[in-house]
C-alpha cells in the first residue's frame, strides 16, 4: 500500500484539528519505547507515550532486563580488558553472512554514548554482570564485560505508579520476585547463616510490603528497569497513556504527520511534530505474521508478552513500510515446557535456572541421539530442535533420572521437598516416567535400544569428563552452569543412572521476534524502495534486529533496542548529521 492510499480522512496541520500536539509520539512501553521517549525528552522534544495495556513495560517487564554494550561506561570503570575492534571481531564471527557493518558500527560507537546519555540526570541506572558471552571461546569473546543487569529498584518510591509497572513472570508467596542468584537460599534456607539471614530478611520485608501492597516492592530484572523509566519519565514530565492502541497513523504530503490513538472509547488525533516511534513489541503473539515470518522455524509458543500482537509492524506496511527478513531466524529462541491445568488450559513454562544444562540432563530428539551441548544457550538449543527435525517432528525430551529430579527440579517441577512425587504431572502427560530407560523409551515413543546406546555413551563421558560430540563444559559459559559437587572430572557432565527416569516434552518459544521493519541505522523505517518514510521510525523489535536470530550473548534484545532508541531520538532531534 502507498503512503497516499494510507492516509485515510486526514486533514491539514491546522492545530484546531488536533486533539493533541506533540513533538514524538512513542508507540510501545518496552525498553525500547521508553529509552526513545526518554532520550527524545532529554534533547528537549515534547514527548507523548502510547502503550495498548493497562500496564508498561511489555516484554521487558517479563524479561531479565539485562543489555548486551561493549565497551560500556561500567565496563571501563571496572577496567574490564576489551575493545570495540574486539566486539567487532566477536560479532564478525557471531554473525557471519548475517553481519551487516553499517548497523554493527553503529551499535558499537554509539552504545557506550547511549548508556551515558541514559544515565545523565535519570534513574535509569546499569551495573556489571557476570555474564559472559555465549561463544566466550569464539575469537573476540570475553568471559565477563559486556552484560548489564538493571540496578535493584525499590518499588514504593514510585507512589501511585507502583501498578502501572507490568507483573514479572517468576514470583514465590505470591507476589516476591527473587532473582537467579538468590534461588539457591531460598531453596536451602538452612545450608547457612547467611542463607538464612537472607531469606530472613527478604520474607520480612515481602510480609510488611503486603500490608500496603499487591506484590512486593523490591524489583530486579526487567521490573526494576520498567520502573526506573517511569520514575525519570515522570521527573521530565513526559505524558505517559495506557489503554491506549495505536489505531492508525495519519500521512499528508507522503509523511506520517500523527496518529490516531483510541483512548477511553474515543479516537483521539494525535499530532507528533517531529515523528512516530513504533515500539509495540514484534509480532510473537499474532499467528498470521508468524506463519508467514518465521520460514522453516514454524512454531506456536512464545513467553513474549501477550499483547505482542505486530501491531507497530502491520500499521507501517500499510504506511508502505517493508519487512527486512535476511536473518538466520525469525526469533530468539528458548525451550519451554507446556503444562495443561484442571480448567484445560495450558501454561507455558520457562526453561529453568536449577535444571538448565545442569550435570545429568541430557537433551534427545526423534531418533533418541542427542543433538546438542545442553550447556549451550537456549537459543542455540532451540536452533538445534529445528535443525533436527522440528517442528516436521516434534518428538524432543530433556531426560534426567530421579536424583537430579529431587536436586534440581525440571520445568514446572522444583526440587524436593517443594515437589514431593511425580504422579500429579504424570497424570497431566506434562512429563513421562519410566522404571528403566527402556520404559522410558517406549513411553515416549522413540528407539529403546537407541536411548540406551545415548545413555550409556553420556555416562562414560561423564566418567572421563570428555564430550567427543558436543565438547559440553569446554566453554565460559557452559562451566558458569557446571556443578563441582557431582564429583565428576567435568562438573558439566553427571551420569544418568537412578531410576526412575523422567522425559520432559520441549518445544522451542520465542523470547521475541528478530525479523521486523526495514530501517536504516538512526531508525527511519524504509519502503520497498529503500527510501524513508518520513516521519516514521521504528526501533526494538518492530525492527529487524541487528543480530539476525542469532545470540551472540545475554541482553542482545535490550541492548540495541536502547542503542537505535537513542539514535532515534538523535534523528528526531535533528542531530544526526
Amino acid at each position: 500500500m502507498t503512503l497516499a492510499s494510507a492516509s485515510i480522512g486526514t486533514r491539514p496541520a491546522d492545530s484546531s484539528q488536533w486533539d493533541e500536539i506533540y513533538d514524538v509520539v512513542a508507540v510501545g512501553s518496552g525498553a525500547a519505547g521508553l529509552s526513545a521517549a526518554l532520550f527524545a525528552s532529554q534533547s528537549g522534544l515534547k514527548v507523548l507515550i502510547c502503550e495498548k495495556s493497562p500496564k508498561l513495560g511489555g516484554t521487558t517487564a517479563l524479561s531479565n532486563g539485562m543489555i548486551w554494550v561493549p565497551c560500556s561506561p561500567q565496563a571501563i570503570a571496572a577496567k574490564v580488558a576489551d575493545s570495540i575492534e574486539n566486539a567487532r571481531t566477536y560479532l564478525r564471527n557471531e554473525l557471519g553472512n548475517y553481519y551487516r557493518e553499517d548497523f554493527v558500527e553503529a551499535y558499537l560507537t554509539d552504545g557506550p554514548a547511549a548508556l551515558s546519555q541514559i544515565a545523565d540526570g535519570t534513574d535509569v541506572k546499569f551495573t556489571l554482570a557476570s555474564a559472559p558471552d555465549y561463544h566466550s571461546s569464539q575469537i573476540g569473546g570475553v568471559e565477563s564485560g559486556r552484560a548489564l543487569s538493571p540496578a535493584p529498584y525499590d518499588g514504593r518510591l514510585l507512589g501511585k505508579d507502583f501498578d502501572l509497572v507490568g507483573d514479572p513472570i517468576r514470583v514465590v508467596l505470591g507476589g516476591m520476585m527473587i532473582s537467579s542468584g538468590e534461588v539457591t537460599k531460598f531453596l536451602n534456607p538452612l545450608k547457612s547463616v547467611d542463607s538464612m539471614r537472607h531469606v530472613l530478611k527478604r520474607v520480612g520485608r515481602y510480609a510488611r510490603d503486603r500490608m500496603s501492597y499487591r506484590r512486593g516492592t523490591e524489583f530486579s530484572g526487567g521490573n526494576a528497569l520498567i520502573a526506573r523509566f517511569i520514575a525519570s519519565l515522570r521527573k521530565r514530565q513526559v505524558a505517559i497513556w495506557t489503554e491506549a492502541p495505536l489505531v492508525r497513523l495519519v500521512i499528508e504530503d507522503q509523511k506520517v504527520v500523527g496518529a490516531i490513538i483510541r483512548r477511553n472509547g474515543r479516537d483521539l488525533r494525535v499530532r507528533a511534530d517531529r515523528g512516530v516511534v513504533l515500539a509495540t513489541g514484534g509480532f510473537p503473539r499474532d499467528a498470521g505474521l508468524r506463519a508467514s515470518l518465521s520460514g522453516p522455524h514454524q512454531h506456536d509458543d512464545t513467553l513474549a508478552h501477550p499483547d505482542s500482537t505486530g501491531d507497530g509492524i502491520k500499521l507501517a506496511q500499510q504506511a508502505g513500510g517493508a519487512i527486512d527478513n535476511d536473518v538466520a531466524s525469525a526469533g530468539f529462541w528458548t525451550p519451554v515446557s507446556l503444562l495443561r491445568d484442571k480448567k484445560g488450559g495450558q501454561q507455558t513454562v520457562p526453561y529453568g535456572w536449577l535444571d538448565r544444562g545442569r550435570p545429568g540432563v541430557i537433551a534427545v530428539g526423534p531418533d533418541a541421539r542427542r543433538f546438542v551441548n545442553e550447556s549451550n544457550s537456549y537459543h542455540d538449543i532451540c536452533l538445534a530442535m529445528f535443525k533436527n527435525g522440528y517442528p516436521k517432528d516434534k518428538r524432543f525430551f530433556f531426560i534426567c533420572d530421579s536424583e537430579f529430579l529431587k536436586k534440581r527440579g525440571m520445568g514446572h517441577m522444583l526440587p524436593w521437598p517443594w515437589t514431593m512425587g511425580t504422579r500429579a504431572y504424570e497424570r497431566v502427560d506434562y512429563i513421562k516416567v519410566g522404571a528403566t530407560i527402556a520404559d522410558l523409551a517406549r513411553k515416549i515413543g522413540i528407539d529403546a535400544k537407541d536411548l540406551e546406546k545415548t545413555v550409556e555413551e553420556h555416562n562414560t563421558h561423564a566418567r572421563s569428563g570428555k564430550d567427543p560430540y558436543f565438547q559440553r563444559g569446554e566453554s565460559a559459559f557452559n562451566r558458569m552452569l557446571g556443578d563441582p559437587s557431582v564429583g565428576t572430572v567435568n562438573p558439566n557432565l553427571g551420569s544418568i543412572t537412578a531410576g526412575p527416569f523422567i522425559a520432559l516434552p520441549i518445544v522451542p518459544a520465542t523470547l521475541g521476534t528478530a525479523t521486523g521493519l526495514s530501517t536504516d541505522t538512526w531508525g527511519h523505517v524504509l519502503d520497498q524502495d529503500g527510501k524513508q518514510i518520513q516521519g516514521l521510525y521504528a526501533c526494538g523489535n518492530d525492527a529487524t534486529s541487528l543480530m539476525r536470530g542469532l545470540y551472540p550473548g545475554a541482553g542482545i534484545t535490550i541492548g540495541p533496542g536502547i542503542v537505535f532508541a537513542y539514535r532515534a531520538a538523535k534523528a528526531l532531534a535533528g542531530r544526526n548529521s
